[in-house]
């Protein structure tokens, strides 16, 4: 994917980052913040990681933040690495684990899996960001509290095993999922299926929509490279334009006429019943998206 290139705004666009495993989400976001300033001060993210967890996390930078919906709503992939005979009461290493006294084979994992494909429902588990009675659900698990927590549907497209270890009873798996699934509960569920208990012994995103975690640089390579910036309206290695991060979303080019009318939040005739990305020389203008009392377009995002 190629970098931004544009003078008008080098400091807007998207980062993708290599989240090591020990930091939260947040923390990455503040050290990209923090070696941004005084230039930017807006960053954001767009999908939480486990602090656990590895992989790609999507920085948002400056205008960018107004999109993350578009992001958060892409799906997802994950490699994690499932360890069976044992539970954990947050569903991965962190948790308490107990030894459940069982085994499972390859075939009775394969045998299982279909079952988890498709749109499937899951219950949230407690050490999730889900607010319940106004509170963070991980904020009464951490004071020992457990509440019911809501279920919500997913889609799972596929559950690939990499790999079976018999003797360690661990496996490597390949997941793709819907925004919104949690791979923790996912393995807690497989493991109560197998009657042996499992949780994530590892967890990595692989990609996000159309981003991938090979096209990533690490959070300490993202810091040096703002670090060594000669003027602050230098662009950031990496950053990919608005423009081209959005685009896994159709596009419509507007004309110079139309552009005054867009930045003004006009309307727009016709146009497709999902959102678009407007440009106007390469540049985006603002998302607009269908009109919902009749034909048309309405901006639901200006930049």
């Amino acid at each position: 994917m190629a970098q931004y290139r544009t003078r008008r705004a080098p400091l807007d666009g998207v980062l993708l980052i290599d989240k090591p495993a020990g930091c939260t989400s947040h923390d990455v976001v503040a050290r990209v913040r923090r070696a941004l300033r005084p230039v930017v001060t807006k960053v954001g993210h767009a999908g939480t990681l486990d602090p656990f967890a590895t992989g790609l996390l999507i920085v948002l930078v400056g205008r960018t933040t107004k999109l993350a919906r578009f992001f958060v709503d892409l799906p997802k992939e994950y490699v994690c690495t499932l360890q069976f005979g044992w539970t954990s009461d947050t569903g991965d290493r962190t948790g308490d684990l107990v030894a459940s006294g069982r085994a499972t084979s390859l075939d009775e994992l394969s045998a299982a899996l279909p079952r988890f494909l498709g749109r499937i429902s899951q219950r949230v588990p407690m050490t999730s960001a889900v607010k319940v009675d106004g509170e963070r659900l991980y904020r009464k698990a951490h004071r020992g509290e457990v509440v019911e927590t809501p279920i919500k549907e997913i889609e799972i497209s596929a559950i690939d095993v990499l790999d079976f270890d018999p003797a360690a009873l661990s496996s490597t798996c390949r997941v793709l999922c819907s925004k919104g699934t949690y791979v923790r509960q996912l393995a807690i569920d497989i493991g109560q299926a197998l009657g042996a208990g499992a949780y994530v012994a590892s967890l990595a995103r692989a990609a996000i929509g159309p981003f991938r975690l090979e096209d990533a640089q690490t959070l300490s390579e993202c810091e040096e490279s703002v670090g060594a910036r000669e003027t602050d309206d230098e662009r950031i290695p990496g950053l990919v334009s608005p423009a081209e991060a959005l685009q896994f979303m159709p596009a419509l080019t507007v004309t110079a006429a139309q552009v005054a009318a867009v930045r003004n939040g006009a309307r727009l005739p016709g146009g497709p019943p999902h959102p678009v990305r407007l440009l106007f020389r390469g540049e985006l203008l603002a998302v607009y998206g269908p009109v919902e009392d009749g034909p048309g377009l309405r901006p639901l995002v200006m930049l």
